[in-house]
């Protein structure tokens, strides 16, 4: 049964009975319905985004901790990328340079990863800046520790040829002290005694009589024996771990091509062949394709003072 609605009547002091036509029932029917979807949207909204539900509240709580997680995570890989830095910088700077290794290239060391799109996956997650950041972190730690792994993997190969290697190093003079009459021409720059012009001077030039003995530096393989332009008659030494040797103006060769010498072997004597303007060997040191000054190779039959003096001697003359 429907409800009766009664209007007061202030004329006759009585109530009379409302009678609604049928769109007047209608209208209100619609508008109690509209009031109730009004009310219903606002509820919904209240409770689906003002008000979080027990699982959103548990999924809130797990993104934070996982956040905190990886701040964590990622100071730490801070703290062990210092401490990966500080062996890189050992390894260079020390054991190789003890070994006399040539350090690892940065471009090496700290070499990318291919692909721009590497990390778009973690795009659509939660912190993902936070997320790529520390992966990229972990990715560059991972990569330098497999260099620094291989590294160290070559210097234990390098102390087991220690001996092997420290026999190879050309670190005595081609000539004996007895022979030896001084150094005419040094390391560097130089005015050229035949042909009057400055030009680079990629060895030393030791002084000695003809037929005076010339000795190998270090142990090694005789690469090439022969005439060689200017050089006149020549010897070039392959030691190994980088180092070659040459000894020109030679006036007679005593070994042949693939030889195996030891240091202090005599392998041909002085003369004055090539362009040479008197008796002298004209001796050089490669290391790793470059030249270098030889005369600080000499360490090994030299007291630290005629060292220092052999040394001025080669970069002042």
């Amino acid at each position: 049964m429907g409800k009766i609605f009664y209007r007061y009547n202030s004329h006759t002091l009585t109530y009379e009975r409302i009678n609604l036509s049928v769109g007047q029932r209608i209208m209100n029917i619609f508008r109690h319905l509209l009031t109730g979807i009004v009310i219903g949207v606002g509820l919904f909204f209240i409770l689906n985004y003002l008000i979080d539900s027990p699982l959103e509240k548990q999924l809130k709580r797990e993104n934070k901790l996982l956040t905190a997680q990886y701040e964590v995570l990622s100071h730490r890989i801070e703290q062990n990328q210092k401490v990966l830095d500080d062996l890189q910088q050992r390894d260079d700077q020390l054991y190789r340079s003890i070994l006399n290794a040539e350090p690892i290239p940065l471009s090496v060391r700290q070499q990318g990863f291919g692909g721009s799109n590497r990390y778009e996956h973690l795009l659509d997650m939660p912190n993902s800046e936070l997320i790529i950041s520390t992966t990229k972190k972990l990715d560059r730690m991972t990569k330098e520790l497999y260099v620094q792994s291989n590294s160290y993997d070559e210097l234990i190969s390098l102390i087991k040829t220690k001996e092997e290697r420290m026999n190879s190093i050309p670190a005595i003079r081609p000539l004996s002290a007895k022979d030896m009459k001084g150094l005419s021409s040094g390391f560097g720059m130089r005015l050229h005694p035949l042909w009057g012009v400055f030009r680079f001077h990629s060895g030393v030039d030791l002084n000695a009589n003809a037929g005076s003995p010339i000795h190998a530096t270090g142990d090694g393989t005789v690469e090439e024996v022969g005439w060689q332009g200017g050089y006149g008659n020549c010897v070039t030494i392959n030691h190994g771990f980088g180092y070659k040797t040459l000894y020109g103006h030679c006036r007679d060769l005593l070994v042949k091509k693939g030889q195996k010498v030891k240091r202090g072997q005599k392998i041909a004597t002085v003369g004055m062949t090539g362009d040479a303007s008197g008796n002298h060997v004209h001796y050089e040191v490669i290391v790793r394709g470059q030249h270098d000054n030889p005369s600080k190779y000499f360490f090994m039959d030299l007291t630290p003072e005629e060292y220092d003096e052999m040394m001025f001697i080669s970069e002042n003359r």
